[in-house]
This record gives structure tokens, C-alpha cells and sequence, in this order.
């Protein structure tokens, strides 16, 4: 029998001690005990029967950014709009619209960014720039093309064996919700990942985690999920040697024939003076489930 110490309170089990980084998280919620933690195989199958159930999807939304100084890249999930600025001299805040659709295997994602004018000083980023970024996957091959909206300048086209915006950043929420388990889409180190051992408040609900053993890099991915909520992720947070560097806030609304859906999300990432900062308030705006799509869309 041993003893795991969780914060003030004192907790007897038999089982192994859950990794640390769940231990301190435990540590800092109420714990749940009227519940157990499922297993992992409960987890998988859900997924999988919410995956199975939703081929294609349709997502459109609305992110307000922020572009801090001392922002700090991460070396698994794509921010397109924030590596193709170079290096900050202060904050700056944008809007941004994108758009998603996923039939099976085929994607595609755009975003549009309209950047003023910022002349005035050393410290600006020169003329406005409206642009528009699209990346398309057909299930074999991808495409992308940068193009700008306030000028005659040729569109900057690339094309790829793979789809390389699968992992961005900002569809995860999404993904991790409606292809959990695809190989390209979907949570790929879930084969890494095992559950804690007591569930915990937060928010007002019943929790548990679901942790990704680290890397040999030192990088792991821990998602806090709801069971009775067909184990959605509410929290899903990305740390280097147990120091968290990105957390994404999900929540969800209720569709009365699909289920529980994403309607937005925050991101805080931490900056190079080891502050967290929210850097991203997405707000969807639409979405569709299983409606036919143009094969036309993704070529």
C-alpha cells in the first residue's frame, strides 16, 4: 500500500503513483470520490463511436489574437500567422476569420488576416497586408497557397506529399473532438497516454485526466476529460519538463441530433519571461455535420 500526498489531503492506493504532472494538477482541484475513473479502453471507444458517426464536417469561426512580444514557438502544433512575423518590437491584436472542412481524410483550412497600416515608427510592421492562407489535402497530396487580397502579386503556391496543417494549433479543439483517433488528424501519442487514478472538480464537473508519458525531447500533452460527457476534453495542456506551455480551454454546445460540438476555445501560451498569456479567443460562428461536400474543395 502507498501513500500519495495530493496538495493537504492524504489518499491511500494500491495502485501505482499517476505520473507527476497529474499529481500536482489533482493537488489544486477538489477531489471527486463518489465516482471511479474509467478505463482507457472506455475512452477509445467512445471516440471512436463519435469519430465513426461524423465523417464530415464544417466548421467556420472567429479568432481575436494577440501577437506578444517574447512569444515562444512550439515544435509539434503550426501557428501559420504568428511564425511568418518575424520577432515582436510590441503587442498586436488582430482578427482573424477561418474556415475548416474535413470529409474522411481530405481537409481544408483558410484563414484571412487583415493587417494594418503600421508606419509610424521604427517599431512598425510596415504597410497593411490582407492576405489570405489556404491548405488543401485530397487524401494523397497537399496544397498550399498564400495569397494576397490588396494587390497583383502572383499567389505563393507549395505543394506537399502530406498534409501539413493537420496538427495546427488552432483545429485541435476540433480534432480532438471529431477525429480523436484518425492517424493524421487526431490525438497522435494517445498510444503514450494512461488515466489517472481519482477524478477531480473543475468547473462544476467531474474530471479525469488522460496523460501522454514525455517524449525523450521532454514535451507531453495531458487532456482533461469529462466522462459523463462522452469523455469530451475540456482542458487540453502541452508542457516541456513539467513546466506548462500551452493550455487550451474548450467548451461545447449541445446539437440535438450530433451531440456535443465545439463553439469556442482559449489559448494561453507562456512568453519568454515565463508569464501565461491568452493569446487567442476563438468564437464559432457556424458549422455543419455530415453535409455533402464538394469534392472540388479539395483541389
Amino acid at each position: 500500500m502507498r501513500r500519495l500526498l495530493l496538495g493537504p489531503l492524504i489518499i491511500l492506493a494500491l495502485a501505482p503513483a499517476p505520473p507527476l504532472a497529474a499529481q500536482r494538477e489533482l493537488g489544486r482541484f477538489p477531489l471527486d470520490r463518489s465516482k471511479p475513473v474509467p478505463p482507457k479502453s472506455d475512452i477509445l471507444a467512445a471516440w471512436q463511436a463519435r469519430q465513426q458517426s461524423i465523417p464530415r464536417f464544417r466548421f467556420t469561426w472567429t479568432e481575436e489574437q494577440t501577437h506578444p512580444r517574447r512569444w515562444v514557438p512550439n515544435p509539434r502544433y503550426p501557428e501559420r500567422e504568428r511564425a511568418a512575423t518575424p520577432a515582436l518590437f510590441r503587442d498586436r491584436t488582430y482578427r482573424v476569420t477561418k474556415t475548416l472542412a474535413v470529409d474522411g481524410s481530405r481537409m481544408r483550412y483558410s484563414l484571412e488576416l487583415d493587417r494594418a497600416d503600421d508606419l509610424d515608427s521604427a517599431q512598425g510592421l510596415g504597410e497593411g497586408k490582407r492576405f489570405l492562407y489556404m491548405s488543401v489535402f485530397d487524401g494523397q497530396s497537399g496544397i498550399t497557397r498564400l495569397t494576397s487580397l490588396n494587390d497583383s502579386l502572383p499567389p505563393l503556391v507549395r505543394q506537399s506529399a502530406e498534409n501539413v496543417d493537420a496538427q495546427n494549433l488552432d483545429l485541435r479543439p476540433i480534432m480532438i473532438t471529431l477525429r480523436p483517433l484518425d492517424p493524421v488528424l487526431g490525438f497522435l501519442l494517445v498510444g503514450r497516454a494512461v488515466t489517472n487514478q481519482m477524478r477531480m472538480f473543475y468547473q462544476g464537473r467531474s474530471t479525469m485526466l488522460l496523460e501522454e508519458r514525455r517524449d525523450p525531447w521532454g514535451w507531453k500533452s495531458l487532456l482533461w476529460m469529462e466522462p459523463e460527457r462522452d469523455f469530451l476534453v475540456s482542458r487540453y495542456i502541452h508542457s516541456f519538463e513539467q513546466r506548462v506551455m500551452v493550455v487550451i480551454d474548450i467548451d461545447y454546445t449541445q446539437d440535438p441530433r450530433w451531440g456535443w460540438i465545439p463553439s469556442g476555445w482559449r489559448v494561453s501560451q507562456k512568453l519568454t519571461d515565463g508569464t501565461m498569456r491568452l493569446v487567442t479567443r476563438a468564437t464559432v460562428t457556424s458549422y455543419s455535420i455530415n453535409e455533402p461536400i464538394s469534392p472540388s474543395e479539395f483541389q
